[in-house]
């Protein structure tokens, strides 16, 4: 092999991204189990398959936003797809997330941030963005030009060892700005990065259009690691490290799996570490959350463990999709019940307050903090009738007030909405090559009690997950197996 065709240059950016990805040194065996493409389940066609640990944090996610886009096409999840119809639901799925990430990036302000002002092509606008309550910290580069696209694709072979990159249209061709990286080619992941071209588009229906004219190279081998990369030369990495803040980690470097700040940036646009509702502060230390309803949502298994707290923004989103997490998987509950993600009420806009200002979840407040809650919640507020109310609502002046006495106090009578049974569905894609599994979504038939269950179980893990959401809740499956969200 000649001298020219063992060396090969790295573009910058992508170079840049691969450290923040994997760190100074990639491990084979780690770049191996992410080296899949989106495969498409045999048995149903709009599941995801994934082959071994580790990319559950890419292909969770999109397959959360995929299921959206079925609910939102077709509302139903009858397998009579064909695979173009599929590639093109994947392909607004990934158009998607890649433009939250990069609104949440170049946007002036808050609300700005959080609109998606562009309409993906065959698809309608998203619902407008209400103000929230407790604004969240912006990037440095929030005064940057508008929005921009990046992507990433394997160029083909030949044009590879020839040094000639893919011819692309004007509009997206990238600037030069460093030196590339000439890197001797000794393993696949040198291989992989050596053969990736970077494309800068400044529409989204461009974004759209190349995503579907590279189906196939998402379907390939590296798949879904060239969706990564796009995501994060969307994002910016000087971005990404600052709302990552304190977490430097996108990928565990000894397990393999991705972290809370990878799974919320695929999932909400913003790469941040915690998943309660906006930012909050701690000693001056800002600890950085989710600031908007988000579009699919994200329960945990850690939560009913009190390692964490999902806020209301994640646990209620716009539609009934939420990625499922476990210590060490991530899988995905849905219904095609928009019942249960209606518009919130005032009773639990009131309940998602009075817990931001109980952080420990205890149901109570310190009473000294109640004129704070009443005045976030546009409630009259004069000190001489916030004093009469903390009399009435800690008669035994222990300096606390109770939950539950606040709702009846302020908010008496609120009606319950949302169903009272609805059917849900689970999927899990990990499918190792040894096994037999088939990968298909499981039924199950869901009741809410009269009263909360509230078991910590091992063997219902994903009852005990469900529970932080619905805590009443129990669930029939229809084939008499439990699914498993490890």
């Amino acid at each position: 092999m000649s001298a020219q065709q063992e060396l090969a240059i790295i573009d910058p950016q992508i170079q840049e991204v691969k450290k923040i990805l994997w760190g100074e040194h990639i491990k084979g065996d780690l770049f191996s189990r992410w080296s899949q493409g989106f495969i498409y389940s045999a048995e149903e066609l709009t599941a995801l398959v994934q082959t071994d640990g580790g990319p559950c944090a890419v292909i969770a996610p999109v397959q959360a936003f995929l299921l959206k886009q079925v609910l939102t096409d077709s509302k139903t999840i009858q397998n009579n797809f064909n695979e173009e119809q599929v590639d093109g639901l994947l392909c607004q799925a990934l158009t998607e997330i890649l433009q939250q990430v990069s609104s949440s990036t170049d946007a002036n302000n808050v609300d700005q941030q959080l609109s998606l002002s562009e309409p993906i092509p065959n698809h309608s606008s998203p619902p407008p963005v209400t103000t929230n309550e407790q604004s969240c910290a912006t990037t440095s580069n929030s005064l940057a030009s508008p929005p921009k696209y990046s992507l990433v694709f394997l160029r083909k072979q030949e044009q590879h060892q020839q040094n000639v990159p893919e011819d692309t249209p004007e509009s997206v061709a990238a600037p030069e700005t460093e030196p590339a990286v000439a890197k001797k080619v000794t393993s696949a992941e040198d291989k992989f990065h050596s053969r990736l071209s970077l494309e800068k588009l400044n529409r989204i229906e461009d974004v759209h259009k190349r995503l579907l004219e590279n189906v196939n190279l998402l379907k390939g081998e590296y798949g879904v690691l060239q969706f990564l990369y796009s995501v994060l030369l969307t994002k910016g990495v000087t971005s990404l490290v600052e709302e990552m803040s304190e977490n430097n980690e996108l990928i565990d470097p000894v397990h393999g799996h991705g972290s809370q700040c990878l799974i919320n940036l695929l999932l909400t646009g913003r790469g941040v570490n915690y998943v309660w509702d906006n930012d909050q502060d701690l000693g001056g230390l800002t600890l950085k959350g989710i600031c908007r309803r988000c579009e699919v949502g994200f329960l945990t298994v850690l939560e009913r463990l009190r390692y964490c707290e999902v806020g209301s923004y994640l646990k209620n989103p716009k539609f009934p999709v939420w990625v499922v997490g476990s210590e060490t998987h991530l899988t995905v509950i849905f219904s095609l019940d928009m019942r249960l993600v209606d518009p919130e009420t005032p009773g639990e806009r009131a309940r998602r307050i009075f817990h931001s200002f109980d952080p420990d979840g205890n149901n109570f407040i310190q009473a000294v903090l109640l004129e704070d809650v009443m005045r976030t919640l546009d409630l009259y507020a004069d000190p001489a009738y916030v004093d009469i109310m903390k009399k009435k609502l800690d008669p035994e002046s222990l300096g606390i007030v109770l939950l539950e006495g606040f709702m009846d106090e302020f908010f008496p009578n609120e009606p319950l909405r949302g169903p009272d049974t609805f059917t849900l569905y689970h999927y899990n894609g990990l499918c190792r090559p040894s096994s037999n599994t088939k990968i298909r979504y499981k039924e199950g038939n869901a009741i809410l009690l009269e009263s909360n269950l509230g078991a910590v179980s091992d063997e219902n893990k994903i009852l005990t997950c469900l529970q932080t959401k619905w805590p009443s809740i129990d669930v029939q499956w229809v084939d008499g197996v439990t699914p498993s969200i490890d």
